[in-house]
């Protein structure tokens, strides 16, 4: 018995990890938003992502960041994991960027907003690393014996229609957005887009640790039915 759940012990790696990713970072994010509004409405939507991080206008900016540098750290452990359970290529190449992913969430944690610079370079890479991750989890979903979900992928599709859409609206020159329409805004399409990628993404971290889950159970359920 104790081999056959030592099997399972990087398993559990992806599941609590990639939970834990996605708990830690919503806490964070939503803990910073909801102290910088003063009522929870559709405008909330309005504010960018990366401006919670802003230690000069964000009272959580601490909690924000924190929350990136813990939920990047967990999400990067979680693709270790996958490297090393899953041997196919593809999988491999999914560990790969879903490291780049992490630590790229680690470092948008540690240079915030603040430091502009070094935050442009490292949140351009977290834009990049997403596209091509999601990319490549929608050719592994039509792989043989696959364990991407129908949600997984729908995810996948979400994060990589708004990760297109800031990529056509990235100014490559800065690294950077332009300002939201002073005209309309209540359409700021690069804050939307930045919300839609940022909840894909953590609605993909909850499937991918519910699909190991489950993925566990029904392998030991088969294992026992044959002893």
């Amino acid at each position: 018995m104790t081999s056959r759940v030592r099997n399972y012990d990087l398993h559990l790696v992806i599941v609590f990890m990639s939970l834990a990713a996605a708990v830690i970072g919503s806490f964070g994010v939503a803990s910073a938003l909801i102290a910088k509004v003063d009522s929870i409405s559709i405008e909330m939507l309005m504010i960018r992502p990366d401006a919670l991080g802003n230690y000069m206008n964000s009272s959580f900016a601490v909690v924000f960041n924190l929350s990136l540098l813990a939920s990047g750290s967990c999400f990067l452990l979680a693709m270790v994991a996958v490297f090393n359970i899953f041997p196919d290529l593809i999988s491999r190449y999914i560990a790969v960027l879903g490291g780049v992913v992490g630590i790229s969430i680690v470092l948008m944690g540690v240079f915030p907003i603040n430091f502009l610079e070094l935050h442009r370079k490292v949140s351009t890479l977290y834009l990049l690393s997403s596209l091509v991750l999601h990319s490549i989890c929608l050719v592994d979903y039509f792989k043989p014996g696959s364990t991407m979900t129908k949600r997984m992928l729908t995810l996948s599709i979400i994060s990589l229609c708004s990760g297109f859409v800031l990529l056509m609206l990235l100014d490559w020159s800065q690294l950077d957005f332009s300002e939201c329409s002073a005209d309309f805004p209540q359409y700021c399409v690069v804050s939307l887009s930045m919300w839609s990628l940022t909840q894909a993404n953590i609605l993909w971290c909850v499937c991918l640790g519910l699909s190991l889950l489950k993925t566990i159970r029904t392998q030991q359920n088969n294992l026992y039915k044959l002893i």
